[in-house]
């Protein structure tokens, strides 16, 4: 697939009447760079089970068990760095290779022994990622951000998080896309629905509140969150232990 070139826009009404309402379940919100992680979780503090999580979380999208959503922001955030993000992969999984061959000749050289070293980045494990990360790009929809535009400033201008630290819009927007979409779903709730709306970042420098241990999200957002009955995660097996 490469860019993102076509694909499913839709207004927050109109996601939210057309296309939520007459088949209600899970929702899952990717934040603009969240779909991109997933061709180098690996390097961002991820692991086998990352890998469980994110292929599972693709399954119940394929299956139509969940509603994949993002903004329309995150169309230009992967076509912008995709090819990027691809080759610095690709060059990480090259320095790793030689890492560990060079470590395990020497552990070789020290023992007398005589491990083996297999390279890692000729074994299709780029092309799997982003396999994975195209599957599910493919199952979703890209909301469009114009209802939000002025409370994505307001939020800018009085420096509230995600914008306390850079003043990103764009953070800005997408927490505001998401923060609509809740609440236009919650003034049609039933008392018997009983669907989680999860936000998912790998953001940490806008979202996450890094003074505090456990680093969670900034308490304002939380608080922002809770009205809306949105649950906020920034690792893949909370996201997954939603649905």
């Amino acid at each position: 697939m490469s860019k993102i070139t076509s694909c499913t826009i839709s207004s927050i009404e109109n996601f939210v009447v057309d296309i939520y309402s007459p088949n209600k379940k899970h929702i899952i919100f990717w934040d603009t760079c969240s779909l991109l992680e997933i061709i180098r979780f690996l390097y961002r503090g991820g692991n086998v089970n990352s890998y469980k999580n994110l292929n599972s979380i693709n399954k119940l999208i394929q299956r139509d068990e969940i509603y994949s959503i993002a903004s329309t922001l995150t169309i230009k955030e992967w076509n912008d760095n995709e090819a990027i993000v691809i080759d610095r992969f690709k060059n990480d999984l090259k320095l790793t290779s030689k890492y560990h061959k060079d470590s395990i000749e020497t552990i070789n050289e020290i023992n007398t022994t005589a491990y083996d070293s297999e390279s890692i980045f000729d074994k299709n494990l780029t092309e799997d990622l982003i396999s994975l990360a195209e599957s599910i790009i493919l199952k979703t929809i890209f909301i469009e951000t114009n209802d939000i535009a002025n409370k994505a400033l307001d939020r800018v201008s009085y420096r509230r998080p995600p914008a306390n630290k850079k003043n990103e819009f764009k953070d800005c927007a997408v927490w505001e896309t998401m923060y609509l979409v809740c609440d236009k779903i919650n003034q049609t709730k039933l008392q018997t629905d009983n669907y989680n709306f999860v936000f998912y970042t790998v953001n940490t420098d806008d979202f996450i509140d890094k003074s505090r241990e456990p680093k969670i999200f900034h308490g304002s957002l939380l608080s922002e969150a809770s009205v809306v009955n949105m649950i906020c995660c920034q690792k893949t097996e909370e996201v997954f232990a939603c649905f």
